[in-house]
């Protein structure tokens, strides 16, 4: 399958911190500098630490995915973006936590479910839907014609590609 399949995705815009409720706002600013400064232990040591309810879980899952720890990421927005039955997506989960869940699946190597995550999250206007269905198309862009061919018919391939600042707090 593919290790990593996600290039040069830009770091988020936290616009999202309007939407953090108001008694994880200040933590999750002070994890979000410390991210910004490329302080990802640091970050997830200090929401460690914290008490707080969806958005400091998913604000630990983003710094695993900082620290390139796309697996323990993934379990940590399994329990977030996934319904009791494990198959479809909350359909009350903030759409960061839907797409953190699929960011982390690409860089777990599971291209199909994460396209199929992303199609699940029915907000294609979403600034990070739109980033990360954009490096997708680049990532594609970039294979050559026989990778192409290769992941189109669903073959292997150990093509490593870099992300840029993965997951939004």
């Amino acid at each position: 399958m593919i290790n990593n399949a996600i290039s040069n995705v830009t770091a988020p815009q936290h616009t999202s911190s309007r939407q953090w409720p108001a008694d994880v706002a200040d933590l999750l600013g002070r994890a979000a500098q410390l991210l910004e400064a490329g302080a990802a232990l640091k970050a997830l040591d200090l929401l460690s630490r914290a008490d707080g309810g969806p958005w400091v879980v998913n604000a630990r899952g983003v710094c695993l995915l900082r620290l390139g720890d796309a697996e323990r990421a993934l379990e940590v927005f399994r329990g977030l973006a996934l319904g009791t039955a494990g198959f479809g997506l909350k359909e009350d989960a903030p759409t960061v936590f839907k797409t953190n869940y699929a960011t982390a699946q690409l860089l777990s190597g599971k291209m199909t479910a994460c396209v199929v995550t992303l199609s699940q999250t029915r907000d294609e206007g979403h600034p990070a839907v739109q980033r990360v269905r954009a490096a997708i198309r680049r990532w594609e862009r970039s294979l050559s014609f026989w990778e192409r061919i290769c992941y189109y018919m669903g073959s292997g391939m150990d093509r490593l590609v870099v992300v840029d600042a993965p997951g939004d707090l």
